[in-house]
């Protein structure tokens, strides 16, 4: 436990060395220093817990009311501080190149280094503390910091506005969260999370309901889940990639983190509640999948991808609920393991896929997809990092999105003995999942021919060069790590298997290590597949290479007669929305097409212009609500007056009747 308190000092001071007056060089160090040195310390302790040590425990005495806080880390926690520390380094290490313009200029880069430390401290307040109140610490802090890294780009009224909306929509999820831990106090008088979790146990009923939707709605906001992800497009848009990266791979999983954690100390959960989480979990990947789709903007792609793929997570863990509803560790297994191991990979494939479309950005000024065209000879690094995280995010063997879908689709098609309807509905589910693949395979496609192949499309773009090394370092790691994950599965379900056997302990008569070797061995034949399938795709992109290079050498033969398209240009290129139209026009009800356009005028136009773009149904009616609602009190306003002592006299008895009504609920009254 002291080398974790020693790494919350360090990044502290390194956080406080950043703001001090110096070169921005020497204060993004400090920062990058710090968190190197706090990764050394956290994974000193972090990593032999994962891997079969027993948990680390500490207290440290406060002032009343609050009185002493309890940590722990255990397998679950260790697991997640095991790769959000090392990813939130390598997103500094991006930043340095990425932010690399504005190290001579009077910015001070400082801040954004010392708030990305924040984000790695508030990760090890989240995941050890056992103290409501340092849990509750850790969540705000990184809330706000992330909040603070977004609005980089602050002059920007777009980036001031994408900052406010998830400033509020997580603060929102906090409210609810307050909301449950209010509830738990009240029937526990402790401050400690292993309390809740004794009291949900044994007391199932209205309450512990009550606190489980309390719970499921804070974590979804925190997560992007549908329909709590309106922050999450807009947000991803307008943080520099890194940002973007690091709250759609790292941050946001301290949401399902928290879900799983809670969902563990509670004990066996009712069989509604792993229906409610799979019902919740595939609304969100369908809906998500369906709005990659449509979207011109790159960013905005990914990050509606990432409301899909916590979905994806979350029917695993609603698979590992009906495990235990039901006492069968298989699917606890299946479930638990598969949910976790999807949130391991998608944290690989999801940052690398951010950290191809910064490159993109930071060379061409623009993100958006109509407009680019033809990088993969000017920007080969980048586009072929980018394909293997679209193969991976598509679930696609032979890459390490495939191998968590498989448990998840595994536990799906459970041969246990449940009753026909459930096993009916599990089948739909898993159909769900298969069509929810599809479409990614779809979108992802569709950016990468769009961007990455055909030839430019606006000549007043500046020429396309490969990013600096700055920024390729971790991109490429991140792709080294879908790869080797893809090709042994059997690694990442090392760093799952201690935390799914937490779980499987709730299990009466459970052999934890039986069934977790059970699934090392389905996970050990997919690696061999994977890499047979690695090893065939070397050698023909290897063939297909000589046969370029030999087809250089030989003279230039042209066609006598192309048929009038001897001098093709980019206008006879498919555009992201013409490869897209025809899906997205099955599904108009769910993807709200909006349509900007000039006609052309005379009989040479230049200015004419067709432009398409699929806004976001839920965010839309938000607005449109708050607008109804904002018109609706300034109408009550203008009718009212404040001088009339009738509405004093109204309002008055109003609370009088509400505390009177408080009164009784708590039984006994006022001491």
């Amino acid at each position: 436990m002291n080398q974790l308190i020693e790494a919350v000092l360090v990044l502290m001071a390194g956080g406080a060395l950043a703001l001090l007056p110096a070169r921005n060089i020497v204060r993004a160090s400090a920062g990058l220093v710090s968190q190197m040195i706090a990764l050394v310390l956290v994974g000193s302790v972090a990593l032999p817990v994962l891997f079969g040590g027993p948990d680390v425990t500490g207290d440290m005495p406060w002032a009343y009311p609050i009185g002493t806080l309890h940590f722990r880390l255990d397998a679950l926690g260790a697991f997640f501080l095991s790769w959000s520390l090392p990813m939130t380094l390598l997103g500094s290490v991006y930043a340095m190149g990425y932010l690399r313009k504005y190290f001579d200029s009077p910015r001070h880069i400082g801040v954004h280094f010392g708030l990305l430390n924040m984000i790695s401290l508030s990760f090890i307040l989240v995941y050890v503390g056992e103290h409501a109140v340092t849990f509750l610490l850790g969540w705000e802090i990184a809330a706000l910091s992330a909040w603070l890294l977004v609005i980089w780009d602050y002059p920007n009224q777009k980036v001031r506005f994408a900052g406010f909306n998830y400033l509020v929509s997580t603060h929102v999820g906090l409210i609810f969260l307050v909301a449950a831990v209010m509830i738990l106090y009240t029937n526990t008088q402790s401050w400690f999370l292993d309390d809740y979790g004794d009291w949900m146990s044994q007391n199932p009923g209205t309450v512990r309901n009550t606190v489980f939707l309390l719970l499921v709605t804070s974590f979804g906001l925190k997560s992007a889940f549908f329909p709590f992800h309106s922050w999450l497009p807009r947000a991803h848009a307008a943080a520099p990639a890194h940002v973007s990266a690091l709250m759609s791979g790292v941050i946001h999983k301290a949401g399902l983190y928290a879900l799983v954690h809670f969902l563990m100390i509670s004990g066996k959960p009712d069989e509604w509640m792993g229906w409610f989480l799979i019902a919740f979990s595939v609304t969100s990947a369908v809906v998500g999948g369906l709005y990659t789709v449509g979207q011109r903007d790159l960013k905005r792609l990914l990050g509606y991808s990432s409301t899909e793929n916590v979905g994806i997570a979350g029917i695993g863990f609603g698979v590992g609920c009906l495990g235990l509803s039901w006492d069968m560790p298989t699917l606890v297994a299946l479930g638990f393991g598969g949910g976790l191991l999807h949130v391991l990979n998608h944290a690989f494939f999801k940052c690398q896929l951010f950290y191809a479309a910064g490159c993109v950005y930071q060379i061409k000024h623009v993100i958006d997809i109509e407009r680019l065209g033809g990088l993969f000879k000017l920007m080969p690094v980048t586009a072929v990092c980018f394909i293997i995280g679209g193969v991976a995010i598509s679930a696609l063997p032979p890459f390490n999105g495939f191998a968590s879908e498989f448990l998840i689709y595994s536990g799906l098609f459970t041969g246990e003995s449940i009753n026909i309807w459930a096993k009916l509905t599990l089948a739909l589910t898993a159909a769900a999942l298969a069509f929810v693949g599809a479409v990614s395979a779809l979108s992802i496609t569709r950016a990468f021919g769009v961007i990455f192949l055909g030839n430019a499309r606006d000549a007043s773009l500046p020429e396309a060069h490969e990013a600096s090394g700055w920024m390729l370092f971790p991109m490429v790691l991140h792709t080294i790590g879908t790869v080797v994950l893809g090709v042994a599965p059997t690694l990442g379900f090392a760093m799952v298997a201690a935390p799914t056997a937490l779980f499987l302990h709730l299990t009466p008569d459970a052999v934890a290590l039986d069934t977790l070797q059970s699934v090392t061995g389905t996970l050990l034949r997919i690696g061999a597949i994977s890499a047979g399938l690695v090893a065939v795709l070397v050698v023909v992109l290897a063939l297909v290479g000589l046969r370029a290079r030999l087809k250089r050498q030989t003279p230039n033969r042209n066609a006598t007669w192309g048929c009038g398209y001897g001098a093709p240009n980019a206008r006879m290129q498919y555009t992201g929305g013409s490869f897209s139209a025809d899906f997205a026009g099955r599904f108009k009800n769910i993807m709200l097409m909006l349509q900007r356009k000039k006609a052309p005028a005379g009989y040479f136009p230049r200015d004419s212009y067709v432009i398409t773009d699929c806004v976001d149904a839920v965010e839309r009616r938000l607005f449109a609500v708050i607008s109804h609602g904002d018109e609706s009190a300034s109408d009550l306003s203008q009718k009212l007056h404040e001088d009339d002592p009738r509405l004093a006299f109204s309002a008055g008895l109003a609370a009088i009747v509400a505390i009177g009504a408080l009164v009784l609920l708590a039984e006994g009254g006022l001491p």
